[in-house]
């Protein structure tokens, strides 16, 4: 727009503004020598974002790749603590098994974390995360002791029953496989929890992070879940 002065039919003097032609070309000079003084930063400035962009996501991506890889040696853990316990009719064995197949899952989650951790840290881990548990730990101990207990006589007995005391065996099994199979995952998610939060409970401590992960979890489905892969691994199709 620029300003005119016209006179009006009675000679007094206005001033009306009016659209000028386009001053195109200076804009484009001006561009130009900014593009030519600037162009080398602009380009390295644009080269560094998309390179930010490209490091965000491959970061995001390992996150989520090794978050898989932990979530499948905590259930590979789980099913090995199941069966353990399924297959093993001697109380004390049982603690004992399911014991060592907790601490090498806790062993295997630090080196996928990158974090250091000995054989007495690893227990010590154990320790905190089973007291963190409570009830559930307490309960899966003494399930385990009683059903362990009932087991192992129906085992004995399926001898001198001619087999009819297997059927009760092995629901006994089941459903102390069951219950120590999901004590092992909720164990592994905690501690995958602690190792990814770089070795710490953060502000929460123990037991708020054991019970934000059992709010999130689907007990029932976790145990359909064992209970296939338990009968999958002991009766093969």
């Amino acid at each position: 727009m620029c300003p005119q002065v016209q006179r009006d039919s009675q000679g007094r003097l206005q001033v009306k503004m009016t659209v000028g032609a386009p001053q195109v070309e200076p804009l484009k000079r001006k561009i130009l020598e900014v593009l030519e003084r600037e162009g080398k930063a602009l380009i390295a400035l644009n080269s560094m974002l998309f390179a930010n962009r490209v490091s965000e996501e491959l970061a995001r991506y390992k996150l989520e790749l090794r978050d898989q890889e932990a979530n499948h040696l905590i259930w590979k853990g789980a099913v090995a603590k199941a069966l353990a316990i399924a297959l093993n009719p001697v109380t004390v064995l049982d603690m004992v098994s399911s014991a060592v197949i907790d601490l090498t899952t806790i062993q295997l989650l630090s080196r996928l974390y990158d974090i250091e951790l000995t054989e007495a840290g690893a227990k010590e881990l154990l320790q905190t995360i089973a007291l963190a548990m409570g009830s559930i730990s307490l309960g899966e101990f003494a399930v385990n002791l009683g059903l362990s207990s009932l087991k192992g006589l129906l085992g004995l007995a399926t001898p001198m029953s001619g087999g009819l005391s297997l059927g009760p065996y092995l629901s006994v099994a089941m459903t102390q496989a069951g219950i120590a199979g999901f004590s092992s995952y909720t164990m592994g998610q905690v501690a995958k929890t602690y190792f990814a939060n770089g070795a710490g409970w953060g502000a929460a401590g123990p037991k708020t992070v054991v019970q934000q992960i059992l709010s999130q979890l689907d007990q029932r489905h976790i145990l359909n879940r064992l209970k296939l892969e338990i009968q999958e691994q002991l009766y093969p199709s």
